[in-house]
């Protein structure tokens, strides 16, 4: 018997990583877009490494991923009823992975797993540069955090 799907609709979400900067920072502190990437990069290993127990962490980087990583870079918005910092973002994050973990446990292997974070504060500075989000499939609770922010375009 055949299936009527598509095959794309049997094909799981791809694996995405989240890379967030504060919308206000990035330009107030006035750093060339050198030292930004640079703390992008710290973040999306800490990141990594802090969710090497994921199943989706451990697709994203397998051999046969390597080449197909993909990764998003967003901003927070830097003013309005929405304006949010990394701080405030992080913490959102962490509650939502406390709920998750309360009706899944922490080493489920769940397709909507909702992803673990890192938070990267540049020392001596002190300064919240980006936040990172592990590998996941976007789960609708992560969307709805998310929502606020932009796309990073320049």
């Amino acid at each position: 018997m055949s299936s009527s799907a598509p095959a794309s609709a049997l094909a799981p979400v791809p694996l995405v990583m989240q890379l967030i900067v504060d919308g206000a920072s990035s330009t107030s502190f006035g750093w060339p877009k050198g030292p930004w990437m640079a703390q992008s990069a710290h973040a999306a290993i800490a990141a990594i490494q802090t969710s090497l127990d994921s199943a989706a962490t451990r697709e994203y980087v397998s051999s046969a991923n390597l080449e197909s990583m993909h990764k998003v870079t967003l901003q927070t918005p830097a003013e309005g009823k929405a304006k949010m910092t990394l701080p405030q973002l992080s913490e959102k994050l962490t509650a939502a992975r406390a709920e998750w973990e309360k009706t899944r446990g922490p080493a489920s292997e769940d397709a909507d797993e909702f992803p673990r974070h890192f938070l990267w504060i540049e020392q001596p500075e002190n300064v919240p540069t980006c936040l990172a989000i592990a590998p996941n499939r976007k789960p609708a609770a992560l969307k709805k955090l998310l929502r606020p922010c932009t796309l990073l375009k320049e």
